[in-house]
């Protein structure tokens, strides 16, 4: 077999190789999709227990940025939903806001903000790592703020659903009433509806490239004989 045979053996083993990969990406997709999602179709995680004597706390602000409108309606890419409910016989409120606006608002008050969130941890409650700004009250309850891009506020269970928008956002959860002393269950979902036409091209893609592959080796091994004969 000459070298240049050779490396078309080599080269269909590696794209076999590239389409398997496919195939696992796109099967556990599908699988997730099918398996790991609630009622709603969010990916959820574990009960996340938030215990603070602060007067709320915060999320790290994520900056959400689109790529072209006219491509895909990128606000229905991703959605999420948080959950929570207060541990105390108090009103549990859930807010998102822009950066600056929440900044301003907890200027000068005592608040924690979430730095880090593991959801890995097989057993218990994730672990959540928290950085504390020193502080008084603040000047009024959030209920009476007006910087909320999305919010509610409630007993018992409180859900908030939002479709990302483009800028950098915080969440935040704090007693309705601003009071100090959080006790508080909730989770976080998502829901990526894409999720499964993903799953379902990588599939396909992993089929094709493993046909070609086999295609490629055969046609080698046919000329190979042929030249022999």
């Amino acid at each position: 077999m000459s070298g240049g045979r050779i490396f078309l053996v080599i080269v269909s083993v590696l794209i076999l190789l590239i389409g398997l990969g496919l195939i696992a990406g796109g099967g556990a997709l599908l699988w997730s999709n099918a398996f790991l999602r609630d009622a709603e179709g969010y990916y959820t995680t574990r009960t996340i227990d938030i215990e603070r004597n602060s007067y709320g706390v915060t999320t790290y602000p994520a900056r959400i940025e689109f790529g072209p409108t006219w491509f895909f309606d990128w606000s229905n890419l991703v959605k999420v939903k948080i959950t929570a409910s207060n541990n105390r016989v108090k009103k549990t409120f859930i807010g998102i806001a822009e950066e600056n606006d929440l900044l301003n608002y907890l200027s000068g008050v005592a608040y924690d903000e979430i730095r880090e969130l593991n959801i890995n941890k097989p057993f218990g409650s994730p672990r959540i790592s928290y950085r504390e700004f020193p502080g008084d009250a603040p000047a009024g309850p959030p209920t009476e703020e007006n910087i909320w891009t999305a919010s509610t506020v409630g007993s018992g269970t409180q859900v908030l659903r939002w479709g990302l928008e483009e800028g950098r956002y915080s969440v935040a959860i704090m007693n309705h009433d601003a009071s100090r002393g959080l006790d508080i269950s909730g989770k976080i979902g998502v829901k990526v509806p894409m999720v499964r036409g993903i799953g379902i091209g990588l599939l396909a893609g992993g089929l094709v490239l493993i046909v070609f592959s086999f295609l490629m080796v055969y046609l080698v091994v046919t000329r190979n004989r042929a030249e022999r004969g």
